[in-house]
């Protein structure tokens, strides 16, 4: 079978090197809007060819579409026009459903989403990526049968969601991937407000961080795996914290994170109370 990729960003071309690599599809093309990429991404894939116009994607089977989410619906529209019937293209957007390719349904294509619940690295694409990686699918029967062996034999855990709850579990993605990184950052930036400098802060940080996630894989329940004054209900401890943060560019996300920690926390109503009132005095 021959897929075509359009995106040559990091998520289009570590599909394209797994499903090449691993003998299950042949690459045809990469396009991108600017042919330097396209061309890069084919000399990382060791296969295909690069073009910077849909018109130009020769006729496959399968066609991955991993641009930004904006440009979906309109890719689709234009698709509709030259892909052959019956053949099958997937989005790879966390947040938009199969929908957004109805353009192509209408057409006789099949059509689904298929996201994946991973931060892909910069730098050197890794042929086993999809190794233990989580894939969140939905679209129409034929698709969804076409694409989960391909995954699960890459590695993958194919994971059957409705396309109505895409949005509120692409919220939860970026809540655990993305804000993990905005913590990381804020962190590290009171601990050289501390004097601590930067490189030893981030390293600080990292290994914090790395103990909790530990903690989390290992807890029975998510919640099991809270340690700190908050878990313990150290009144006293939070507000030095908070008066050490009250002229800090910190101030708000702590008093909000800490809010939103308290209904997981076992204590006492009467402490969770007092705890709400402290934390919601300068909000």
């Amino acid at each position: 079978m021959q897929f075509n990729v359009i995106g040559a960003g990091r998520l289009g071309k570590n599909i394209a090197l797994a499903l090449t690599n691993s003998g299950l599809a042949q690459l045809a093309a990469v396009c991108n809007t600017t042919l330097d990429s396209a061309e890069q991404a084919i000399q990382q894939i060791g296969s295909g060819f690069a073009v910077t116009q849909l018109a130009d994607l020769p006729k496959v089977n399968l066609t991955f579409i991993t641009t930004p989410d904006d440009l979906i619906y309109s890719i689709a529209e234009q698709l509709k026009e030259q892909v052959p019937t019956d053949c099958f293209i997937v989005h790879c957007s966390g947040v938009l459903s199969s929908a957004e390719l109805m353009p192509l349904k209408t057409r006789g294509c099949h059509i689904a989403s298929l996201h994946p619940l991973k931060a892909f690295s910069e730098g050197n694409l890794d042929q086993r990526a999809f190794m233990h990686c989580d894939c969140v699918i939905e679209g129409d029967e034929l698709a969804v049968e076409l694409l989960t062996p391909l995954f699960t034999t890459l590695g993958a855990r194919i994971i059957p969601i409705k396309a109505d709850g895409k949005a509120i579990y692409h919220a939860a993605a970026v809540i655990a991937s993305n804000y993990l990184v905005t913590l990381a950052a804020t962190a590290a930036d009171l601990l050289q407000e501390a004097g601590i400098e930067a490189k030893p802060a981030q390293q600080m940080i990292v290994n914090l961080m790395t103990s909790s996630l530990n903690n989390v894989q290992q807890a029975s329940e998510i919640k099991n795996a809270l340690t700190g004054p908050l878990a313990r209900g150290d009144f006293n401890t939070i507000s030095r914290h908070l008066k050490a943060l009250k002229n800090c560019f910190a101030n708000e996300l702590y008093r909000h994170a800490a809010l939103a920690t308290l209904p997981i926390t076992d204590l006492d109503t009467k402490l969770k109370s007092a705890l709400t009132v402290l934390l919601q005095k300068a909000l």
